[in-house]
């Protein structure tokens, strides 16, 4: 009952559900501060270049951004996704988050990214992702959970984060744990799975950003995520 309860409220694809509350009231956030920044240039008619770095149509559709038609959005993920031919400003590329040497410095107004810094690997690659988004935009928007919130917002366990790799794997290993449909096959996947997710705290995050002012987002007066637009 109270693993059905939490992955309800932790689907933000779910409109109903509590993560994709918390995610509109992110963009409304991140929308006040485009409009802030962009606003000559919106009022101009100009087209502001945006680098989704692992974002998704579905994600930008499900957000309903009064700024999308303003944008020349690229979507960037390990894998070209399918993007209808009638969103004539969407492009998908295959790239990495860590290397985005094919991008000329200030290439972008904008670098948009959403749960991902914490997938890319541990501390030298967040570092090495941050710098490349500092590095191709001129400004950007980041967001990511907080490693301290009680339940890991992945794989949906009280304090996965905070446990051993080997008892990680083990739980991986044996139950299917989040949005996993299945356990892990073997003993090799579930700690390569269980060792996929490395969440930031705020002080991790402030030495990746310097000078960023990041916004905490509360549950139950306990910080859920952190997110910034600079």
């Amino acid at each position: 009952m109270l693993k059905r309860l939490l992955k309800f409220h932790f689907n933000a694809a779910n409109e109903t559900s509590v993560a994709h509350k918390f995610r509109m009231k992110r963009m409304r956030f991140f929308e006040e501060r485009f409009s802030e920044t962009f606003g000559r240039e919106i009022s101009e008619g100009k087209t502001l270049k945006v680098l989704d770095v692992g974002g998704t149509l579905k994600f930008w559709k499900s957000m309903h951004s009064k700024y999308f038609d303003t944008m020349e959005l690229t979507l960037l993920n390990l894998n070209r996704i399918d993007v209808p031919e009638e969103y004539t400003n969407v492009k998908s590329v295959a790239g990495d988050a860590r290397d985005l040497s094919c991008y000329q410095d200030k290439e972008f107004d904008l670098v948009f990214s959403n749960s991902v810094i914490e997938h890319v690997g541990k501390e030298r690659d967040q570092k090495r992702m941050a710098s490349e988004i500092l590095r191709v935009g001129k400004h950007c928007y980041v967001q990511t959970p907080n490693r301290n919130f009680p339940v890991e917002p992945h794989f949906i366990f009280p304090m996965f984060q905070f446990l051993p790799l080997s008892v990680r794997a083990f739980l991986v290993r044996h139950f299917a744990l989040g949005w996993r449909t299945k356990a892990a096959d073997s003993e090799e996947e579930a700690r390569e799975i269980a060792d996929s997710v490395n969440l930031l705290n705020e002080k991790q995050l402030r030495k990746l950003f310097p000078g960023a002012e990041i916004q905490r987002e509360k549950f139950l007066l306990l910080t859920k995520s952190f997110y910034f637009f600079i």
